[in-house]
């Protein structure tokens, strides 16, 4: 199974260590140990172990560095190698690495796909006001056009922290996400072209 850097438990579980944004100005310890314990599913905090609170953007968050208790199943295939198979935190019942590896790959095919929707609406809006499409060939070039007048929200990368490419013309363009490998031509990019997602998630 390949990790991804989004898979959150894995990661915390195997280098010890959680970064957490948390909205709260002055975060005590025992209420970010309390919120981490919660997102993580623990019955108790008592799992959680602070190392760090540092101010966050603005001092409207904080950033919480922390140890996570928990227990892997690991599982011997045939040819007598390892693999961690499942993950317990807490009082949790064992999780399956290889579920939530897929559920946290879909939802960021899902957001990435929300993501080029709202850049796509931007380009219709910038079409209407200007005559066409923006004519860039990438997607640093085509955010700088759309931001902040037709985009107030600024994306210039996917949900695997990959930059968008972007190839357009007054009359067509195509928006494209590497996708889960960030790798050009693998397969699994989401792609749209004049508003219509023609690969990737439809939804």
């Amino acid at each position: 199974m390949k990790f991804t850097p989004r898979l959150w438990l894995l990661t915390a579980m195997l280098l010890a260590s959680l970064l957490v944004a948390a909205f709260a100005a002055g975060l005590p310890a025992g209420e970010a140990r309390k919120q981490i314990a919660a997102a993580l599913g623990y019955d108790k905090p008592d799992g959680i172990h602070i190392k760090n609170i540092s101010s966050g953007l603005g001092g409207s968050q904080a950033i919480v560095e922390v140890t996570v208790d928990a227990a892997f199943r690991l599982q011997q295939d045939q040819a007598g190698n390892w693999k961690a198979v499942e993950v317990r935190t807490g009082d949790r019942r064992w999780e399956s690495l290889e579920l939530i590896d897929a559920a946290i790959r879909k939802e960021k095919i899902l957001r990435t796909t929300s993501e080029l929707r709202t850049i796509a609406t931007a380009l219709e809006a910038y079409r209407r006001a200007n005559g066409g499409y923006v004519a860039a060939q990438s997607g640093v070039k085509l955010i700088d056009q759309l931001a902040p007048h037709y985009l107030l929200h600024i994306v210039r990368l996917d949900a695997w922290s990959n930059e968008l490419d972007y190839q357009g013309t007054a009359t067509h363009y195509r928006l494209v996400s590497l996708g889960p490998d960030g790798k050009p031509n693998s397969g699994d990019e989401i792609i749209l072209e004049n508003g219509q997602v023609v690969k990737g998630a439809s939804e």
